[in-house]
């Protein structure tokens, strides 16, 4: 261990054994591997000799592979990323060393449509995936990450995953994807990255596509409907769609209407193509106390007299959805004393912030809003 230590920055040192890293950290690492220096790549390939359950090591390796690093043979690079990926599958498949958590896909293998795509490489992470299911027959987070794995090329196995245990919405999600004939997705986040009309071609994207229209199962309906509309539109704006899913989606919503309080993220949903280079407003989620500091016009909640003469102290916590022009446009109760919401819905409901912008273009937000009440004693 020592050996191992002296090849590694400190902070390596106090993972003995593979652990999941926070999703903060991941980040970082994956920033980091982004820009290894090829020496470094080195010492930190000759620790995992030593120990492979080094799991920063491991996410800044498959960073760095992943951004292609120039110079290198695309023969050797895909073959680098699939040898950490199988690891991790076999060691890791409940966390990935805490890959699985965060936006991002650097773990994937896509089977065809961009220069990474692998499609030998593919089969063997579907074939891992498998096993690990049949090892672990009742352990759903496996069953669940190998279902996202092989989801988009091999939509026949994956369906008999989620037969065997998967929520309505995984199926929308599904038979969504099926109909879009996404491919892959992109390896930084979690959006579509590639289409191939082929696949949509295919007699189960046929079979998706009548399950889709006949359907009345609401759950089903919103996982299906959300993945249609968002990763349509990604793919479109793009350039990697020439079929408009803009009818079936917009169909879908309208077997939805009343939109319900559960539902209410579908309220942002792209429902009309976008102009091609232009991805829509996406959604993304800040802390409450980040998002607190670009409040604009803030409304004071009213201490209802009935708590008061109760003696009723608390914290009320409310999921907010705020709007692309920083006005509240959905509120969520999610705890706190039941005599304290009402009050405290109707305050925040008036609320506005400074619009919150990535990249330059305005974006919904869902963030939490804790409103405490206390008694002057």
């Amino acid at each position: 261990m020592l050996r191992i230590c002296a090849a590694l920055w400190l902070s390596y040192c106090s993972f003995g054994f593979a652990a999941a890293v926070e999703s903060k950290q991941v980040f970082e690492l994956l920033k980091s591997g982004r820009a290894l220096p090829a020496a470094r790549v080195l010492e930190l390939e000759g620790a995992l000799t030593k120990n492979p359950e080094i799991a920063e090591a491991r996410i800044e390796l498959l960073a760095y592979y992943t951004a292609r690093p120039a110079g290198m043979d695309l023969d050797a690079i895909k073959a680098a990323r699939l040898r950490h990926i199988l690891w991790i599958i076999k060691n890791e498949p409940k966390t990935g060393l805490g890959l699985f958590a965060p936006a991002t896909s650097v773990y994937r293998i896509n089977c065809m449509g961009d220069e990474l795509a692998d499609a030998a490489g593919y089969r063997q992470a579907q074939d891992l995936w498998l096993d690990e299911v049949f090892q672990h027959p009742n352990d759903e987070v496996v069953r669940q990450h190998a279902f996202k794995a092989i989801q988009y090329c091999n939509p026949e196995k994956a369906e008999a995953l989620l037969q065997a245990a998967g929520t309505k919405y995984a199926f929308g999600d599904l038979y969504a994807t099926a109909v879009l004939g996404v491919t892959g997705v992109d390896y930084w986040s979690v959006d579509a990255s590639s289409s191939d009309g082929g696949l949509r071609q295919q007699p189960f994207a046929a079979k998706a596509m009548k399950i889709l229209k006949t359907s009345e199962d609401r759950e089903l309906i919103t996982g299906a409907a959300t993945t249609l509309l968002r990763q349509g539109a990604i793919l479109w704006a793009d350039g990697k769609l020439d079929w408009d899913y803009t009818p079936l989606g917009n169909a879908l919503l309208d077997k939805l209407q009343p939109i319900s309080e559960a539902s209410w993220i579908l309220s942002t949903l792209p429902t009309s193509l976008p102009k091609r280079g232009e991805r829509p407003p996406m959604t993304i989620r800040v802390g409450g106390n980040v998002q607190a500091a670009s409040i604009v016009h803030k409304v004071t909640p009213r201490y209802p007299s009935e708590a008061k003469s109760k003696k009723i102290e608390g914290t009320v916590q409310m999921l907010a959805l705020i709007g692309l022009d920083g006005k509240v446009l959905n509120l969520k109760y999610q705890s706190g004393p039941a005599e304290l919401v009402a009050a405290s819905m109707s305050a925040v409901k008036l609320w506005e912030y400074q619009p919150t912008l990535l990249n330059g273009k305005p974006v919904f937000v869902l963030t939490q809003i804790d409103l405490n009440y206390t008694l002057s004693h």
